[in-house]
């Protein structure tokens, strides 16, 4: 093999020639272009996900400190107990009262009643034994369910045909 002599500058000559032309050469302008805008964007890009990051931050911060001292809910509901979702007078149904659900502490602006059927296993959740005429385990029993204009169920209350008289009983 070559090995290099201590006279022998002939490589380091070369490459020294090779550097100092390759300061003078530069890249063709539109290579130049691209590669800026490509860098820019890039930075524009971390500097977007930055501040999301940030405003999330900020809005889970917001939440923290602003749900415990948000006032509790009565458990109330604004509905007219003589009506349905409808519109149509309820005659000759039995109601008990509404019970609010997981939710009702969530504020909604609006909502409607929405009927519907509700395993009667439901009913003893709520403490409602002697409500159900039938001794079925898997009977259903109407049901009305406030819903928010946010599709959370608020709060609900259990349908039967009866009097007037069994309406007092219950309440």
């Amino acid at each position: 093999m070559n090995e290099l002599r201590p006279g022998d500058d002939s490589l380091t000559t070369a490459l020294r020639a090779v550097a100092a032309e390759d300061r003078s050469r530069r890249a063709a302008p539109f290579v130049e272009a691209r590669l800026l805008a490509e860098a820019r964007s890039i930075a524009r890009g971390r500097r977007t996900r930055a501040r999301a990051a940030m405003v999330a931050m900020a809005a889970v911060l917001f939440i923290a400190i602003a749900v415990p001292l948000w006032p509790p809910s009565s458990g109330e509901v604004a509905v007219d107990p003589g009506r349905t979702s409808d519109g149509a007078a309820l005659t000759g149904e039995v109601t008990t009262e509404f019970f609010p659900l997981t939710y009702s502490s969530v504020p909604a602006s609006d909502g409607q009643v929405v009927r519907m059927q509700v395993p009667r296993a439901a009913l003893s959740r709520f403490g409602v034994t002697s409500f159900v005429v039938s001794d079925d385990p898997s009977a259903t029993v109407m049901a009305e369910v406030v819903v928010g204009n946010d599709g959370l169920a608020r709060a609900v209350r259990f349908v039967r045909a009866g009097t007037s008289d069994q309406q007092e009983q219950i309440q």
